[in-house]
């Protein structure tokens, strides 16, 4: 993702912490009266002189002075004049006080549309108006979440340290001052969307009619329809057909609604999650427990083991992003996960159980969620000196609950910790902190993770499998 830039007479102050620094803007009529028509200063150019100053540099290759304000991009700007001048946009552009989202030729080309074509694009008045923020709004004046256009529908921006992103354009250089406002530049044209969640699933190719019946039965879909914001993870109809066909169930309907309802919660993220925000690692889900993104094998990206077929399909409430296999979440807790391991935690359940700790990693006690360093058999053969797991349980049961219970509350964090949200350092355990050592999986120097093993989920949580005992 490119750094953004800003024009020199900006200081560059998207590093700086001011996420908490709210949009000035007011709620507005959608028409272009709803622009500030506060007056302006007329010494400086005009946004739109403005943007005929990029085109005339570039066709005629004069340079801009360093004694007025430069912008470090070589961006032009022919399409978006064109559309302003076709729709009588332009003196309301260069007269109001405003903000313009300035997409590019670049970009616009990238959308299909032409100076020749732009004129024919349907709504494109309002597509123009949903570029525009009805006052000025510089880079120190934004936080990441929804802002209102000159169109009535809101943009959603989101601030990070890789920039600025305006729903999934990111804006490439900023605070562009002209006389009546300001300009940043962007990378993609924004769409405005037009129907909710449920609607815009309905609309799509390929289909997507089984997951909005799954959502239906399951009593999801009013949700997805007024609530949210949500990011879906959006199964095909034949990802749909492929789990059936991969399982005993011939329907939605013989798939119990309890389990249904979970199966696509694990498919929604709370707010909004645009593609170029994705990460490598773990995404929590409604369901509780987390998505594994994956970009290692750019382009494609994968969401566990399901590949993304389209992104940044925008409705009113959300997003959605077009998979291609329906994901499944964990079905069993942290101790039927263990003991799903045959003669591998064996001991370890043993011990749980004499320290009275059965039901706590069960999801029973005071900790909804929790993060299990686990040690295998062999790890408890090793630390007790003993010859097998038989001989390691029979000496677990030599021990009291009291001596017991600290060892082991030593491997547990509470919540779920990922290994994408692991940090070399202190990680702090129900009985104290033990030093982690990311570069060679160590803990406390002593003990490792096991690297084919983490990251193994449960519904109360995850485990990460470690080759020794910790002590503290």
């Amino acid at each position: 993702m490119n750094t953004i830039k800003l024009s020199k007479n900006r200081p560059n102050l998207f590093k700086l912490p001011l996420l908490m620094i709210s949009f000035l803007l007011m709620t507005l009529s959608c028409s272009k009266e709803s622009i500030s028509d506060a007056p302006v200063n007329e010494v400086d150019p005009s946004i739109t002189e403005i943007l005929a100053s990029f085109n005339n540099t570039a066709k005629h290759g004069k340079e801009k002075s360093d004694d007025n304000d430069v912008w470090e991009t070589d961006a032009t700007f022919e399409i978006l004049s064109v559309a302003l001048a076709k729709t009588k946009l332009s003196s309301v552009v260069s007269k109001n006080r405003l903000t313009l989202l300035a997409p590019t030729d670049e970009a616009f080309m990238a959308a299909g549309i032409t100076k020749q074509s732009v004129a024919d694009i349907p709504n494109i008045e309002n597509i123009l108006l949903y570029h525009v923020l009805p006052q000025p709004v510089y880079s120190y004046d934004l936080s990441s979440g929804p802002a209102t256009t000159a169109e009535g529908t809101d943009v959603i921006v989101s601030l990070s340290d890789s920039g600025v992103m305006i729903n999934d354009a990111q804006v490439t250089t900023a605070d562009i001052s002209a006389r009546n406002g300001v300009i940043h530049v962007i990378d993609k044209v924004l769409m405005i969307p037009s129907g909710n969640l449920v609607e815009t699933a309905l609309s799509q190719a390929p289909e997507f009619s089984i997951l909005v019946e799954a959502a239906s039965k399951a009593g999801l879909a009013e949700t997805l329809a007024t609530g949210g914001p949500f990011t879906v993870f959006a199964p095909t109809n034949q990802a749909f057909l492929d789990l059936l066909e991969a399982t005993p169930y011939t329907s939605l309907d013989d798939i119990p609604v309890d389990m249904l309802q979970q199966i696509l919660l694990y498919h929604v993220l709370g707010g909004y999650t645009f593609s170029a925000q994705l990460t490598n690692g773990y995404a929590t889900t409604l369901n509780g427990a987390a998505v594994n993104v994956d970009l290692g094998m750019a382009p494609e990206v994968y969401i566990n083991d399901s590949k993304v077929l389209a992104t940044d399909v925008q409705a009113t409430n959300g997003l959605i992003h077009v998979i291609d296999k329906v994901l499944l979440p964990p079905t069993m807790n942290l101790v039927e996960i263990a003991a799903s391991y045959e003669n591998e935690f064996t001991v370890l359940l043993a011990a749980a159980t004499k320290a009275g700790l059965g039901d706590v990693l069960m999801g029973n006690g005071p900790y909804p969620q929790l993060t299990v360093f686990a040690p295998t058999d062999q790890a408890f053969i090793n630390f007790l000196n003993v010859a097998n797991a038989e001989e390691a349980i029979a000496a677990i049961e030599t021990l009291n609950a009291e001596d017991l219970a600290p060892i082991l509350l030593y491997h547990v964090v509470e919540g779920r910790v990922y290994s994408s949200d692991l940090a070399s350092g202190p990680v702090t355990t129900l009985n104290g902190d033990f030093d982690l050592d990311l570069s060679t999986l160590s803990i406390n120097g002593t003990v490792n993770l096991v690297p084919e093993l983490l990251n193994v989920q449960a519904t109360n949580g995850v485990i990460h499998v470690i080759n020794g005992v910790l002590t503290p």
